[in-house]
């Protein structure tokens, strides 16, 4: 039997999430063409892109595009359905709650392999890589860390009841389903120790970027006061080489010319650094994106496992503003793109290269 009081309420927060909607779409779309054009980029016009700093760029794009789609188009189906007259949808919640958490939590450990991945080649150049097994230790721990964190949230995932009002219509109340905390494990020990882990490996993570990153900064800073010394010694040792050019000319004296193998090793180790810099502020700043944009979704999640009418208690205007920040975790996936040509001068000339008709 058809709830013609349910999907009058639908309507009405559906009337509610529009912009959001819309903002969704935008996420979606625009994230979608920048994430491709990353991967075509750095896959195809870039072929020194695994040992020229930019080891990561495309898993991390691959990354940001499969999130963005799945987690977005999850997040807009909720947008227009947020209501459910049945259970039937349960496995699909905890499916979706589960996908959209792995796919956080890889993410995440991107990120972190980066900060690793340029801490060592700072501040460590000397260290060589890890060994096969290393390599296959890691992958192992990364893989139980993922599933460790993301299957409770399958387990503790459901759609839970709720009695709500309409608000066109008065004294008007039905029951419908969200997709959330089961009932069962609302507000319990077990969710809340849950919560208490995932938001104590929060701070561990933005912990370890961010000590990591201060050592990283703190060489760029120590190695760009040696990269100064180091061209005012060049242009020394250019006007030495010139004096020694002319005093050359005199058979009587002897004096040994500067070897150009020299000057050209250094203005290749400067353009190295330089290039290593900029990467590394581009990760510095992708990274504290990161944080900015996922802290107020983990802090909403706990809210909500918390109270199931944490959001339907608000007025309208809150209840978009806590969406809007519910949703905000998409837009690090979208921003990227535009990070890389920022910073990226080579990414950018390709870019342009490839993609801008005015210059075919």
């Amino acid at each position: 039997m058809k709830n013609y009081t349910l999907d009058i309420i639908n309507e009405e927060h559906i009337y509610r999430n529009i912009p959001n909607a819309v903002l969704l779409i935008l996420y979606i779309f625009i994230g979608s063409l920048g994430n491709i054009a990353v991967l075509i980029v750095y896959t195809r016009d870039m072929k020194n892109v695994f040992t020229s700093g930019r080891l990561f760029i495309p898993f991390l794009a691959l990354s940001d595009l499969v999130t963005l789609l799945y987690n977005g188009s999850v997040e807009f189906s909720t947008e227009l359905q947020p209501f459910w007259a049945t259970t039937d949808y349960e496995t699909v919640c905890k499916v979706n709650m589960f996908i959209g958490l792995v796919l956080v939590v890889i993410s995440g450990c991107l990120y972190f392999a980066i900060a690793v991945h340029r801490y060592v080649l700072i501040c460590k150049p000397l260290h060589g890589s890890p060994s096969r097994r290393v390599r296959v230790i890691i992958l192992i721990v990364i893989g139980l860390f993922v599933l460790g964190t993301s299957v409770p949230k399958y387990i503790f995932s459901g759609l839970t009841k709720v009695v709500i009002k309409s608000e066109r219509i008065s004294n008007i109340t039905t029951v419908a389903y969200l997709c959330g905390t089961a009932e069962s494990f609302e507000n319990t020990l077990s969710t809340n120790v849950y919560n208490y882990i995932l938001t104590v490996n929060s701070f561990i993570w933005n912990f370890s970027l961010a000590i990591m990153y201060i050592f990283v900064a703190k060489r760029i800073h120590q190695r760009s006061k040696e990269s100064s010394t180091l061209k005012a010694n060049t242009k020394e040792d250019e006007s030495v080489s010139m004096s020694s050019d002319s005093v050359r000319s005199n058979p009587g004296i002897n004096a040994k010319p500067r070897p150009k193998l020299v000057k050209q090793i250094t203005a290749r180790s400067i353009t190295t650094f330089i290039t290593n810099n900029r990467l590394s502020w581009m990760f510095i700043l992708m990274t504290i994106l990161n944080a900015v944009c996922f802290t107020p979704k983990l802090v909403l999640d706990i809210l909500y496992s918390m109270d199931r009418y944490f959001f339907l208690n608000k007025d309208k205007l809150l209840y978009s503003v806590l969406h809007f920040f519910d949703n905000i975790f998409i837009l690090n996936n979208v921003i990227n793109p535009f990070i890389y040509g920022f910073f990226d001068r080579d990414f950018r000339n390709r870019f342009k290269k490839r993609f801008c008709l005015c210059l075919k």
